[in-house]
């Protein structure tokens, strides 16, 4: 039986509405146990999920990061505070270095290059694919927030795709609600984060959703 028919996702998404966002973790552990993971991009307010995780099942399953060589110091920093705060870690990269990826597909950071789809492949696609690969991934915890960009707002908290589920603990969260719980339990915030994927205005989805899973049957 595939895994997608073992969870109704309309009705758990349904029920979703009217539970709290430790609720929801809580469920998705019970669900998955070890086949459950963390992402993190290392961006603005991604100290809040393993901080939630961690407080709702007294430990946090591995985080997993794509390195994908262009991040700033600001992003690296909020990595090493995850490894500070002894959080399993895992940080995947590109196979080719930013070095090669230069050379072989010149000016792909402009959106309107023919190279920059398949670049955001190598260096973000890929090695994420790869590493719910290795760590027998079932399931992953995001982060993301449906106020965050108009492409967001139909999103839904447990969705299906190649494999893998994604579960979106705080998805119904605002900009008050996530900032309140950065500040109450003093957790650092990177402001300067800068995802060369989304482009230079930030505005562009770099598709992680659609375009990563492990095409698993079980």
């Amino acid at each position: 039986m595939k895994i997608k028919n073992k969870i109704d996702l309309k009705n758990i998404n349904k029920e979703f509405l009217n539970k709290e966002s430790k609720e929801r973790i809580l469920w998705a552990y019970e669900t998955f146990k070890d086949g459950l993971l963390l992402t993190t991009s290392g961006g603005e307010t991604s100290a809040v999920i393993p901080n939630l995780t961690r407080d709702v099942l007294g430990f946090c399953p591995p985080i997993l990061f794509v390195d994908t060589g262009y991040f700033n110091d600001c992003t690296h920093n909020m990595i090493k505070y995850f490894e500070n705060e002894g959080y399993d870690l895992k940080i995947y990269k590109s196979i080719l270095s930013k070095k090669e990826i230069e050379e072989k597909f010149p000016n792909w950071r402009d959106p309107a290059s023919l190279y920059f789809n398949h670049v955001v492949s190598i260096i973000k696609h890929e090695p994420l694919n790869r590493g719910f690969k290795e760590l027998n991934a079932k399931a992953w915890l995001g982060g993301i927030m449906r106020y965050e960009t108009e492409e967001r707002k139909n999103t839904q908290f447990v969705q299906f795709n190649k494999g893998l589920y994604q579960i979106l603990p705080i998805l119904d969260w605002d900009y008050c609600k996530i900032n309140k719980y950065l500040v109450l339990n003093k957790l650092p915030m990177n402001r300067n984060h800068f995802d060369i994927t989304k482009g230079p205005d930030q505005k562009k989805e770099c598709n992680i959703w659609k375009e990563c899973g492990i095409y698993r049957n079980v």
